[in-house]
């Protein structure tokens, strides 16, 4: 009874967590760079950095909690942290013997043990996996010897489990730059209930640092606080400044901010160049020729699939790139061009790293990117064909207009994009996406194929 009432205590000690989030004033996702903490009862401040959007506060002052000849037994801080299913600690052994390790979540139930009896001195790398989001407490115990880290899981690994991966040579706190309590996500600062806090979170909008409206209140319990960005440029919108494009041939495109990129919200249906030299209708194949397709029997209206384009076409007789941004015009407006390979890694990135934006795990983005409609529908898990009406959560509206290759094929089924990289004189890299699939797909292909164009603002 006693130790269960001390475990209670504990617990209760160190419960009182705080999840930021930042929102704009229509409540889109805004990334948060970094969170000023400050304690306005007892005057202290932290800083939380990204990508840690998770602080612990504790009555004791206690955040990693480590008792007994820590120099004999220790843990770092686990990396990454916040993290999608999987970490890794680093886990520092004095002496050979029994060493056993215990996760429990923040009401104190193990979820997950592991025993080792004949555990040899150094610094041991463990892998760990959790299945459920939460806040967890990871303990490791070698005669009567305790060390702690507290670690904030996101994702799911698809199930619990302790692993020892390998040997380091030096035992680091952490393996990421730190200042304090930076990805910590705990203050040692004193921290009673009641006690009023501020807080202020930071964003990198379009390369400049703005800053969120600040948060002041009593701190009675956990909760999650939202940061509101007012008047900013954030995903899903219109670009500033650049609402709309228009092409050659009078076209107009919407445009939509995605992190700190600027897209075309719809596919290229330009028969034009910027110079004015017109692109050929396609009904053949070619390596070098350019040629547009027009998949008119594909039930999607020209405005929302575009033209098809092949590789040559798309590039408009410029070399490959793979830098950022690509330098690639090609057949874009002025003012814009054809990402490169790496300019569209930068957007799957981003994504990725937006929980809104993921379906289980920071894998699955393409229906953050996907259309509500048009795509054959399936009942598979977070794929893009199921439950249509809740895609496009980055406004990105990718269409499934197929492509053409000695005729048209595919429409509704996938979405494929060129990129201004070519993998060699044959095959040039794009994305894709797939009606009964999650990822967005990186790949090759030949370059006298059809497929669709987005562009980016330069």
């Amino acid at each position: 009874m006693l130790l269960c009432c001390l475990t209670v205590a504990f617990l209760n000690a160190q419960s009182t967590v705080i999840t930021f989030t930042g929102r704009d004033s229509i409540n889109h996702h805004i990334p948060l760079s970094r969170v000023v903490v400050s304690n306005l009862t007892k005057g202290w401040q932290e800083t939380l950095l990204w990508p840690d959007t998770v602080l612990m506060m504790s009555a004791t002052g206690i955040g990693e909690v480590e008792t007994q000849n820590f120099a004999s037994l220790r843990l770092s801080q686990n990396n990454p942290n916040p993290f999608d299913g999987t970490t890794f600690v680093n886990m520092q052994v004095a002496e050979p013997g029994d060493v056993s390790v215990e996760i429990t979540d923040i009401a104190g139930r193990i979820v997950e043990t592991f025993h080792e009896t004949s555990l040899q001195p150094g610094c041991h790398s463990l892998r760990i996996t959790l299945s459920s989001p939460g806040i967890y407490f990871l303990t490791a115990r070698q005669d009567g010897r305790t060390a702690s880290v507290k670690m904030a899981n996101r994702g799911n690994g698809g199930s619990n489990v302790v692993t020892v991966v390998g040997i380091v040579e030096t035992f680091h706190e952490t393996s990421l730059p730190q200042s304090k309590n930076a990805h910590r996500g705990a203050t040692d600062n004193p921290f009673d209930a009641g006690d009023r806090m501020e807080y202020v979170g930071y964003a990198v909008i379009n390369g400049e640092e703005v800053e969120s409206s600040h948060v002041a209140q009593a701190q009675n319990a956990s909760q999650t606080v939202v940061l509101t960005f007012s008047d900013l440029q954030s995903d899903g919108q219109p670009c500033l400044g650049t609402p709309t494009v228009t092409d050659h041939d009078g076209n107009v495109y919407n445009t939509v901010q995605i992190g700190d990129q600027c897209w075309t919200r719809e596919n290229m249906r330009v028969t034009h160049y910027s110079d004015g030299t017109p692109i050929p209708a396609g009904a053949d194949y070619s390596y070098t020729t350019p040629y547009y397709y027009d998949y008119s029997s594909s039930g999607i209206p020209l405005s929302e699939r575009g033209y098809l384009y092949n590789w040559p076409a798309a590039m408009h007789s410029a070399a490959s790139s793979s830098a950022v941004p690509s330098g690639v015009q090609g057949v874009c407006p002025v003012g814009w061009h054809l990402p490169s390979d790496a300019e569209w890694t930068v957007l799957t990135d981003y994504v990725s790293s937006v929980s809104e934006y993921q379906c289980g795990n920071s894998n699955n983005i393409a229906k953050a990117l996907a259309s509500t409609t048009g795509w054959n529908t399936t009942t598979s898990y977070c794929v893009v064909g199921n439950d249509q009406g809740t895609n496009n959560a980055s406004g990105f509206g990718a269409v499934p207009a197929g492509y053409w290759k000695y005729g048209f094929l595919y429409a509704g089924y996938d979405a494929n994009f060129w990129s201004s990289t070519e993998l060699n004189s044959y095959l040039a890299c794009y994305r894709y996406l797939y009606y009964n699939d999650a990822y967005v797909t990186h790949d090759n292909y030949f370059k006298y194929s059809g497929f669709s164009v987005r562009c980016l603002r330069d």
